[in-house]
């Protein structure tokens, strides 16, 4: 179900994005880390054998999009496409035995949402946001007993995922043109049994994220140039 919902999202995202890039007034430049790990995993027995006891490895990200206002700059709604990294350290248990096992993944992210200021001062402003991104596994790999597979080619991993993510930002307005904010970001995957993953296995992908970010007033920009 989630697969049909996600190729209605993405058309939609993608024609939303065409008819209103002219009408942006702000363009965005984010980077940061994250950790991540399997949230709530069973197995094809429906047993959680997943070990959470290994440290969560922090990972570069790098984001960049459009924001519109929606109403008087306490509302605004952006998009963006992104390029995220994830080092799982994670263990399946075997009976009381834990075997490490070791993630490498890599995505490419569409992520429209929605930001509200509840503080909305002239060079302050603290947001809460709420978004929604679908996920494309570009590269993977899974390190087991000193064994790595290519978790792309294998098609034991789900490639795709729809996630939801919610956090806070402080925004500081440096001058007319520049902004600069940080972001805390959490999100998680809806959970479902997948066709490419292993058969019965399901979980939810979880991530936290810090975050800094440049913004451009792309209107002002323009009116000084002409």
């Amino acid at each position: 179900m989630w697969k049909n919902i996600s190729n209605i999202i993405i058309i939609t995202v993608v024609f939303i994005f065409i008819n209103n890039t002219t009408k942006a007034q702000q363009a965005y430049l984010e980077t940061g880390f994250e950790n991540a790990y399997f949230k709530n995993y069973v197995n094809n027995l429906g047993n959680n054998t997943l070990d959470l006891s290994y440290s969560k490895a922090q990972d570069f990200f790098i984001e960049s999009g459009f924001r519109f206002a929606l109403y008087e700059e306490r509302f605004t709604w952006d998009i963006g496409l992104g390029y995220n990294k994830y080092k799982i350290n994670t263990g399946f248990y075997s009976g009381k035995i834990s075997t490490p096992t070791t993630y490498d993944l890599s995505y490419l992210t569409l992520k429209p949402g929605i930001n509200f200021a509840f503080v909305n001062e002239r060079r302050l402003k603290v947001q809460v946001h709420t978004h929604i991104s679908y996920d494309w596994l570009i590269s993977g790999t899974r390190t087991y007993k000193d064994n790595t597979v290519n978790l792309y080619k294998e098609n034991t991993f789900d490639k795709n995922l729809i996630r939801i993510h919610r956090g806070i930002s402080v925004e500081y307005v440096i001058h007319d043109n520049l902004s600069t904010y940080v972001k805390y970001n959490v999100a998680d995957s809806f959970k479902e049994k997948n066709k490419d993953s292993n058969i019965e296995e399901a979980y939810s992908f979880h991530s936290k994220a810090f975050s800094f970010g440049l913004l451009f007033y792309i209107l002002r920009l323009n009116n000084r140039r002409f």
